[in-house]
């Protein structure tokens, strides 16, 4: 009796991206994938416009749309040994625990890649942090020594980039790391009473929901974006060498300036196998996003600061 791969596969693919993640806070580009990549045409620039036009007939323009393509990435997770299949097999619930220790650590891997896809490069959509110091946050990633904490003018001044590259209100959102969240929670915990008051917080069960228009994602220390210690940050990718100086970053994010989509899920198997006394079974899923726009509008990065 072989595996039900199709079943397997299709039950990975509608738990990829689950509904309560930071990850579909993005516009889905799924449609447009052919399985390995995605081709969408992105809408060229906005019409002029004139206030009491003088002159007609006005000039006619033509609207080029960009195409852009994208490849995505394949994860892949690690063979599991089952030697009851036939029972995982006709037991749901059996299936369901194979089935979530896989696409749990394929969403794991693929978070950790989405922040990457999504983060921006460049000085302009850049923020230090100017809070205290505190113990850096990458240790796991090699950093040493003291950065300065986020603070509340911190986020204050990514809602005022936001509304700089008049980017909309609804939908804005942070994914910010623990140590930051925290950072926020020891030192502002009365201001953020305050704002609250002021209709600029949004606070539940003890923790923030929201801060100046941003919904609010934390983000687990081994799960980090950082950035390099350079006058002008370099975007480290998640599997890039120890580095001392490194800080971790909180990623500043529009829905409808990000993308994410799924592609071809796969799975593998080996049943009866003489040598494991049992069935191996693996799993193979491409996925994968970007940011809209070259000058990184809808994006930005809170960095920490030496």
């Amino acid at each position: 009796m072989g595996l039900q791969k199709e079943v397997w596969a299709a039950d990975i693919k509608e738990q990829l991206f689950p509904s309560d993640s930071w990850m579909v806070e993005s516009e889905d580009d799924s449609v447009f994938s052919d399985g390995k990549k995605v081709h969408r045409a992105v809408a060229g620039s906005l019409p002029g416009s004139a206030r009491n036009r003088q002159t007609v007939p006005a000039q006619i323009n033509r609207r080029t749309d960009q195409d852009t393509e994208y490849e995505l990435d394949e994860f892949t997770t690690d063979p599991t040994l089952i030697q009851d299949i036939e029972e995982v097999e006709v037991n749901y619930q059996k299936r369901q625990s194979v089935l979530r220790q896989h696409t749990r650590q394929l969403n794991s891997d693929l978070a950790k890649w989405m922040a990457y896809n999504w983060a921006p490069e460049g000085s302009s959509a850049y923020i230090r942090t100017s809070g205290a110091d505190r113990a850096a946050l990458g240790t796991q990633f090699g950093a040493t020594g003291n950065r300065k904490r986020i603070n509340v003018a911190d986020i204050f001044k990514a809602a005022q980039l936001f509304d700089d590259m008049e980017v909309p209100e609804e939908g804005r959102n942070i994914l910010i790391p623990t140590g930051m969240y925290y950072d926020l929670v020891e030192a502002h915990w009365q201001d953020m009473l305050q704002l609250q008051a002021e209709g600029k917080a949004v606070l539940a069960n003890g923790e923030v929901m929201k801060l100046f228009g941003f919904k609010l994602y934390k983000r687990s220390a081994k799960n980090l974006l950082t950035y390099t210690n350079a006058a002008t940050p370099v975007l480290r990718a998640p599997d890039a060498s120890p580095l001392n100086t490194v800080n971790a970053a909180a990623l500043c994010w529009h829905r409808n300036f990000v993308t994410r989509a799924k592609g071809d899920i796969k799975v593998f198997e080996n049943i009866d196998d003489a040598t494991m006394y049992g069935s191996v079974f693996s799993a193979l899923a491409r996925a994968g996003g970007r940011h809209y726009y070259p000058d990184f509008t809808g994006v930005a990065a809170i960095i920490e600061t030496t």
